[in-house]
């Protein structure tokens, strides 16, 4: 992705033993239009550490400060909560649903789609002021 110029799939290592945990994701950068999509994906035994929010937070500081976008969105499975979580931690506004737009394990699933324009991002982990 880095090579063809569309995004970036950063590592996520823990800090206290170095260990990969995951990665953290920017994909479909348009230069043009200043935006881009978030992803993340850690193994299981990270999940609930906050370790999502603390690299999600990173690549949105990088997205906006050295990329200039204005508009970063993410998908997450409808029934996946804790994904949902982490994105309206973030400040992520829920847009809308995505109905059967993937199949997990052969089983049919709607998607909620998240946007974040750069005025409302906040860098901290303070929480976004509601509209």
């Amino acid at each position: 992705m880095a090579e063809e110029g569309t995004g970036t799939r950063p590592a996520v290592d823990r800090v206290s033993d170095g260990a990969f945990i995951g990665w953290c994701s920017l994909t479909r950068w348009n230069p043009d239009y200043r935006s881009a999509s978030l992803g993340y994906c850690l193994d299981d035994a990270a999940w609930g550490h906050g370790y999502a929010t603390e690299a999600a937070r990173a690549l949105l500081q990088w997205a906006f400060d050295t990329l200039d976008l204005n508009r970063v969105q993410a998908e997450t499975d409808t029934r996946n909560v804790a994904s949902a979580r982490v994105l309206e931690k973030l400040g992520f506004v829920r847009e809308g649903t995505l109905r059967e737009d993937c199949v997990v394990n052969g089983e049919v699933s709607d998607s909620w789609m998240y946007g974040l324009i750069r005025r409302e991002w906040r860098p901290s982990s303070e929480p976004v002021p509601a509209p």
